[in-house]
């Protein structure tokens, strides 16, 4: 494979003011409920669901009920049989009018903010909520809490809680006897998660989010000049009202960049900097690491051989990553093949999967593991997300979405959002004909910069190819 620095015309610029935030029909969240349920009595022998959100760990409640947690606690209650229940601080109690379908809301201030009214005999409202649920000594409580675990980090993995000890001793005071079991797995596990395969109404969220986060990045790319502070850059993000998945961050120098998680802040930027950009909408990733030059003379000596050693072999790994994708290969083929193609795959400094799953938050599982067969699956939702750290060079890193989606699929969502699906045309066109990435019929890119790595950015249309 050989790569070569090539010009592409200039990427989607206008920014696209749509929400991204869509109450589906109630027959959606009342068929995953029934799916949910059937799932955790086949797999766990569960009677009941507690779903647990806060505002870090919303995805789970709002795939139910279109509602996330903004300032409090929430929980769920689902069950055969029983209208579902939600439990909700004060201000979520408003916010919660939201759902679409009929379900028991129960004013639970505990979950409120600390200093605000509680009124009442709050003790009981638990007690109250499990009476109503039909929850007794006999009925296993299958718990959707903040993610599943490992037998590598648990002794019992199935009986690792992870929810607030108050909810549990609660419900062992109530009914002594119940069981409980983590049924967190049946959400998010890359082989059968519910959220891992999405209906077309979410893929043409995701799709709209992406192209804002990568227009958002493009248009503080395209703005950049030597001087420029990071936060009077950030700036050109130009981020509308909807919910980011995530803080932006962007950065100019090599320590804050390998920090990773940093915003933007006072550094300004300079002919042989590191740049390093992320931006997501709900739903959506965009990133880029590489530097800002205008060639090799304006680095470090020592760093001088960055395109070889570096900037090309990881541009393979990108390349050899999107045209091995498609339906019924997996995750760990992917990453063999990879290794076949680039050899210096393990000194680029990989630590993460390189790649992974999203759904309304930015990372559900990962079907990228050598210790596992994951299949690549019609309807997930896939970041590549390589983030490499070489020992003695700056690091480099391409993140973009891409959704699977085979034939009937992609008929389906060509006929509902047609605007979306030229974007997604436009996109494959660039992979295919310009950079020379021959992805799949079944791969979607969602990013308007789909596996464009500009080495030197001061010119972001100055890319790497294929030849």
């Amino acid at each position: 494979m050989k790569i070569e620095e090539i010009i592409v015309p200039g990427f989607p610029s206008e920014m696209i003011h749509e929400s991204i935030v869509r109450i589906a029909p109630a027959d959606t969240y009342l068929g995953r409920i029934n799916r949910v349920l059937e799932k955790v009595a086949e797999m766990y022998g569960a009677t009941h669901v507690f779903v647990y959100g806060d505002r870090e760990h919303f995805a789970n409640i709002h795939y139910f009920t279109g509602y996330d947690p903004r300032f409090e606690e929430a929980l769920l209650i689902l069950s055969k049989g029983h209208e579902p229940l939600i439990l909700l601080g004060n201000e979520g109690w408003a916010y919660s009018e939201i759902i679409p379908y009929s379900l028991r809301r129960v004013l639970y201030q505990s979950f409120s903010l600390a200093g605000q009214p509680r009124n009442g005999d709050i003790k009981a409202v638990l007690p109250g909520a499990f009476k109503q649920a039909g929850i007794s000594a006999s009925s296993t409580v299958g718990i959707v809490g903040l993610k599943y675990y490992v037998s590598e980090e648990s002794g019992d993995p199935a009986h690792q809680i992870d929810i607030p000890r108050f909810l549990t001793e609660a419900l062992e005071a109530f009914a002594p006897g119940a069981a409980m079991v983590n049924v967190t797995d049946i959400m998010i596990h890359p082989a059968y998660g519910l959220r891992t395969q999405l209906d077309i109404d979410e893929m043409a969220v995701l799709e709209l989010a992406e192209t804002k986060s990568s227009r958002s990045a493009y248009n503080v790319m395209r703005h950049l000049e030597p001087g420029m502070s990071e936060i009077e850059a950030s700036a050109y993000f130009c981020i509308d009202g909807n919910p980011l998945v995530a803080h932006p961050n962007l950065n100019f120098t090599l320590e804050d960049t390998r920090r990773g998680l940093v915003s933007p802040g006072s550094h300004r930027l300079a002919y042989g900097d590191i740049f390093n950009i992320g931006i997501g909408y709900r739903s959506s990733m965009f990133a880029r690491t590489s530097m800002y030059a205008r060639s090799t003379d304006d680095i470090r000596p020592e760093w001088r051989d960055i395109m070889e050693k570096i900037f090309i072999p990881y541009f393979k790994v990108v390349v050899t990553w999107y045209e091995n994708l498609t339906i019924g290969a997996t995750g760990s083929a992917v990453i063999k093949e990879i290794r076949r193609q680039v050899p210096e795959y393990d000194r680029l400094g990989v630590g993460l999967n390189p790649g992974h799953l999203i759904h309304n938050d930015e990372w559900t599982s990962s079907i990228f593991t050598d210790t596992a067969d994951y299949a690549v699956k019609d309807g997930m939702a896939v970041q590549c997300d390589i983030i490499a750290c070489p020992e003695a060079y700056p690091g480099v890193h391409i993140e973009d979405g891409v959704i699977i989606a085979g034939q009937k699929t992609r008929d389906e969502f060509k006929r509902k959002y047609p605007e979306a699906w030229n974007r997604i045309e436009a996109r494959r066109r660039l992979m295919k004909d310009l950079l020379n990435i021959q992805i799949g019929d079944d791969l979607l890119p969602l990013s308007d910069l789909p596996g464009c790595l500009s080495p030197w950015n001061v010119n972001p249309h100055q890319v790497l190819g294929v030849r």
